[in-house]
């Protein structure tokens, strides 16, 4: 069961407030708990944003046909999936660290088609099984087609990799930019909050999404939307390579399939144990039993992404910088979770 906090006309989302410069651990212990904050909604801080829910406008001529294609549309084979997540994270960056006062106006019908979407989208939680967005969707180009293939691949993968049972889900959709691309297409900043309620407790957490909607002869449709998150990036890549430059048309079945073979495989291969693990080189292998080991660590999986975010464009100057260092990146997000 999905409940939501709907908008009855006008809704306050709070705002990370993130510092430029780190000169001490209280600055970053500060920096964490504003940011904790605004994933969780709390209501003690400042809300720099106001966002209204607008009318809209009758008669307008839609422009979305077969023929329209924008400077943001690409087929997938064709779109560099780093380059998208490094520039659209930058804008999620942007949003973020604007902590002037402002409006924000969104139509009636885009608000709609956005929300009717995040409730499809939370609800593959709780059936675990391929969703179908086509109703979100102007489905005019072949581009459009592979995104929406996209999304419900992402969203079918993150669910079905769960191990436990999604009882409900609780969300609010959070409007943070729109902006005019042309005319009757708005790109929307949103980032939708969500309550899992397991069998094992609840589990808050959030994403960012970025979308293009279009005011069509059918209404309010998707043309494109991204999810800030490098799962999503990776499916993007595994969809070209494994389908796209083989000139393969991938099958929703097929490709739900495939997705549920690799979660079962990587499963499989967790219950081996780093002895047996194929990743591990056979001069690695043997009796460790002399070296003492830490088995119980305290780790933050929140903590250590949101970290992972922060950092990705701004280098934490707690470190010497340095470039090409993608492990020591990640070892520095994980250091971040017992801090």
């Amino acid at each position: 069961m999905l409940k939501k906090k709907r908008l009855m006309g006008v809704f306050l989302v709070a705002a990370l407030a993130l510092i430029s410069s780190i000169s001490a651990f209280a600055a970053i212990d500060e920096s964490q708990e504003s940011e904790k904050l605004y994933m969780t909604g709390n209501a003690d801080v400042e809300a720099p944003v106001r966002v209204i829910i607008s009318k809209d406008s009758t008669g307008t001529k839609a422009v979305i046909n077969s023929d329209t294609k924008y400077a943001f549309e690409n087929d997938l084979s064709a779109e560099n999936a780093s380059k998208l997540f490094e520039e659209n994270g930058k804008k999620v960056s942007a949003a973020l660290n604007n902590h002037n006062m402002r409006t924000v106006t969104i139509t009636e019908g885009a608000y709609q088609i956005l929300e009717d979407f995040a409730d499809s989208y939370l609800g593959v939680y709780l059936t675990k099984n391929m969703p179908d967005f086509d109703t979100y969707y102007d489905l005019s180009s072949n581009a459009r087609k592979e995104n929406k293939l996209l999304v419900e691949a992402f969203a079918y993968q993150t669910a079905a990799a769960k191990s436990n049972k999604v009882e409900s889900v609780d969300s609010t959709l959070n409007i943070t930019e729109v902006t005019p691309v042309t005319d009757n297409v708005d790109e929307i900043l949103f980032y939708l909050q969500r309550t899992l309620h397991t069998d094992q407790g609840d589990e808050d957490g959030g994403t960012w999404f970025l979308a293009h909607v279009a005011n069509t002869d059918d209404g309010h449709k998707l043309l494109k939307l991204w999810i800030q998150d490098y799962a999503y990036e990776m499916m993007q890549n595994k969809l070209t390579r494994n389908y796209l430059s083989k000139d393969l048309e991938p099958s929703k079945d097929a490709l739900a399939q495939d997705i549920l073979d690799e979660i079962n495989s990587n499963y499989e291969s967790n219950l081996k144990g780093p002895a047996e693990s194929i990743n591990e080189p056979d001069d690695k292998l043997g009796d460790n039993s002399a070296q003492p080991r830490k088995t119980t660590l305290t780790y933050d999986r929140d903590a250590v992404g949101k970290a992972a975010q922060k950092y990705a464009y701004n280098y934490n100057t707690l470190f010497v910088e340095e470039t090409n260092d993608c492990t020591n990146y990640v070892s520095q997000c994980m250091w971040q979770s017992p801090g």
